[in-house]
């Protein structure tokens, strides 16, 4: 399984309208490529980062998966509408995705 963060810096004061859109997101789009709102958080700085900081995480099982749902994304009117939105609230440049691997820490 693959962990994929997408993070980003708002702009001071404006957390509020940034989650609206991104509930928003999920449910127009997220859910449409597949990622449910059970395997779907989002997490605000609080230590050791900026409160500005947002990740939106989401699961996937494999990269094939992940860009299946990229792909996805960019073919639903409503991610183009819900980045369009975020961009007067997020801070510019400060986008990025990050994906991880789960390891099994102990074995089954």
């Amino acid at each position: 399984m693959y962990i994929v963060r997408w993070h980003f810096q708002t702009r001071f004061g404006h957390l509020k309208e940034v989650l609206s859109i991104l509930r928003q997101w999920e449910i127009d789009v997220g859910q449409r490529v597949g990622w449910r709102a059970s395997t779907v958080r989002v997490l605000e700085g609080v230590l050791g980062t900026p409160r500005s900081t947002i990740e939106l995480e989401a699961h996937v099982e494999s990269l094939g998966d992940l860009e299946s749902s990229w792909a996805d994304m960019e073919r639903i009117p409503h991610h183009a509408e819900a980045m369009k939105a975020l961009e007067k609230y997020v801070t510019s440049g400060t986008d990025a995705w990050s994906v991880y691997r789960q390891v099994e820490l102990f074995e089954e």
